[in-house]
């Protein structure tokens, strides 16, 4: 009976999870908030850099959450931004940052 509970439980969870799960424009909304003007201008040049219009952010969805980056298609490199759970995001530390 204890089992079949948190079965019950998870999946709820995943499902609030996956229902709350952020996409690209609430990503854009969250850095023209956090970073106003200069997030707007970066995500614009990122947009210009891409092969496809309006792209220059990219969405990996794992239906619970989700990962955002920047390039990959174009002349930009690949590079993670953040994570993407329950509306929330979680931005991605460069490694290089962390071993200064």
């Amino acid at each position: 009976m204890k089992l079949s509970a948190f079965v019950i439980v998870l999946l709820v969870v995943a499902g609030l999870l996956a229902f709350t799960n952020p996409d690209e424009t609430q990503y854009r909304a969250h850095i023209q908030e956090r970073e106003g003007i200069v997030g707007v201008l970066g995500m614009g040049l990122a947009d210009l850099l891409s092969k496809h219009s309006s792209k220059g952010i990219h969405r990996d969805n794992y239906f619970v959450c989700s990962k955002f980056y920047a390039g990959g298609d174009g002349i930009l490199p690949r590079q993670d931004l953040a994570w993407g759970i329950a509306g929330k995001f979680v931005d991605i530390e460069v490694e290089k940052e962390k071993q200064k």
